[in-house]
């Protein structure tokens, strides 16, 4: 099997094998490959020139502790009906996420269809996104909605800012980032919005629909209440999802698993929350670099992690636990057994809503 990057010679054959498995919406799947497709990078698996397995690996700007890093999503993982139950998508897993730690990154993240697909390889949740769903109604106006310009968007870049600096790791809403959440929203009859009172903003959201319903994500106001009516009153009758945000509460639902792929890395994003070391014999069975015994010393400016030459009696944690303890999700039960990893600060809250 041939594990290669596809050189963007072969889109219509990638195209054609996407929309068969995942038969998106011809205006959404034409803006993927419009849009997202020339600037990814996509590992195919090829036996005798035929595309069997592919994964998309969609960069985005993270902002995770005192860096922006350059971070893969892990998207479009799809192996052909009739080659599936043979290995090809832990080939194209392992192959990805040794080319990541070979780069440096920290780690990967997804958004899966099936967490069993992805625990064997050592992902666990990291975040959970609040969904709510409201019903649209008549309301009175105040102040105007409406698509953003392209002008606007270093303003809008540092409103969201505002709301976004209270968490941890999050994706970096600059000017491309906001172009690519336009043009997404626009291929779901959408678009990315604005509210101004007396031309003044207070709430930014981003806006599509599908048949009768109305999606929203990156929905922050300074007057969440009201513009939530405001946007009510846009769609009077109509069901209103709305993704994340802080416009409405709304249930938890566990949404993006992620895996740590270069260990040492997250000196950069770690602090500590007392002057403390320790080792740590990590098992990482997918990544080399990550396997092995590991000095740690936390201390308040940040986390120094020391891969020593040769293992020594250390205790074992797995790679999928450190990386909860990490994150600070779900780790309550690990800290018991490790209690000196309570000595480093994780890198949480997380806010990551994006779905490609």
């Amino acid at each position: 099997m041939d594990l290669s990057y596809e050189k963007k010679e072969r889109k219509t054959e990638i195209y054609q094998m996407y929309q068969e498995i995942f038969e998106d919406p011809e205006e959404f799947a034409r803006y993927y490959f419009e849009e997202i497709y020339p600037g990814n990078r996509v590992l195919t698996a090829q036996e005798h020139g035929e595309i069997r397995g592919m994964i998309h690996l969609n960069p985005y700007k993270v902002r995770a502790g005192r860096k922006d890093w350059t971070l893969h999503y892990i998207v479009a993982v799809a192996v052909r009906e009739q080659y599936r139950r043979q290995g090809i998508m832990a080939q194209m897993l392992e192959r990805c996420l040794n080319d990541m730690a070979q780069k440096g990154e920290p780690f990967t993240y997804l958004m899966p269809a099936d967490r069993a697909y992805y625990e064997p390889f050592g992902f666990v949740f990291i975040m959970d996104w609040t969904e709510a769903q409201v019903r649209g109604e008549k309301t009175e106006k105040q102040g105007v909605i409406m698509a953003a310009d392209e002008k606007d968007y270093d303003e809008i870049s540092d409103f969201l800012e505002e709301f976004l600096k209270k968490f941890r790791v999050y994706t970096v809403p600059d000017q491309a980032y906001l172009e690519r959440t336009q043009r997404e929203s626009q291929s779901s009859d959408g678009s990315l919005m604005v509210w101004r009172k007396e031309g003044a903003l207070r709430g930014v959201f981003a806006e599509g629909k599908e048949d009768d319903d109305v999606f929203l994500r990156w929905a922050f106001s300074k007057e969440p209440e009201q513009m939530l009516t405001q946007i009510k009153g846009r769609f009077p009758d109509r069901v209103i999802e709305i993704t994340g945000g802080n416009i409405s509460p709304g249930s938890q639902v566990p949404k993006i698993m992620a895996r740590i792929t270069c260990l040492k890395a997250w000196e950069k994003i770690l602090k500590g929350r007392k002057n403390v070391s320790f080792r740590l014999n990590v098992e990482d069975p997918l990544i080399r670099e990550n396997n092995g015994t590991f000095c740690f010393e936390a201390g308040f400016e940040g986390v120094k992690i020391r891969k020593e030459r040769e293992d020594g009696d250390a205790q074992k944690i797995l790679i999928e636990d450190l990386t909860r303890v990490f994150f600070g999700y779900e780790a309550e039960k690990i800290l018991e057994q490790y209690p000196y990893l309570e000595s480093i600060q994780p890198a949480e809250p997380v806010y990551i809503s994006e779905e490609v």
